[in-house]
């Protein structure tokens, strides 16, 4: 349920809003994570032992990619691709992926990053429907309703 707005062009105040509805900000939230993520896979990245090491870390992108993160797990991904998008995570490229899952060509990668974009924000968005509710009433998902029956 992720949406921010963030400061994209470093200092200038020019906001730009990104949501996990859209499907373009979904996609380079995936593609690009190795690079715009600082924090992920911190606990390996880091040198604690040089000085004065600082990171410029932004909390709204901290917090979208946790937003992303737990949108991913109530997705319902395949396991293979859940490991393209753990692969995609890492930095490795769309080529890099398709080799190590041993698909035919980059047109099926993409068209399964595309599946699994489109897995996320339809999830993103029914929660946020179920969420926001209707005139103000949070609304019970379907699997909310099949447990009090």
């Amino acid at each position: 349920m992720g949406s921010v707005s963030i400061d994209i062009h470093k200092k200038e105040r020019e906001f730009g809003h990104l949501t996990l509805s859209d499907s373009n900000v979904v996609k380079y939230l995936i593609l690009y994570r190795s690079k715009v993520d600082v924090g992920y896979g911190a606990n390996k990245n880091i040198n604690i032992y040089q000085a004065g090491d600082t990171f410029d870390f932004n909390q709204e992108i901290i917090v979208l990619y946790a937003s992303l993160d737990k949108t991913v797990e109530k997705s319902s991904l395949t396991k293979k691709q859940d490991k393209l998008i753990k692969l995609l995570y890492q930095g490795y490229t769309i080529d890099d992926s398709r080799k190590e899952l041993e698909l035919k060509s980059r047109v099926a990668t993409y068209e399964m990053l595309d599946r699994i974009v489109n897995k996320i924000v339809a999830t993103n968005n029914e929660s946020w429907y179920y969420t926001t509710g209707h005139n103000g009433q949070i609304l019970k998902s379907p699997q909310q309703r099949s447990l009090e029956q």
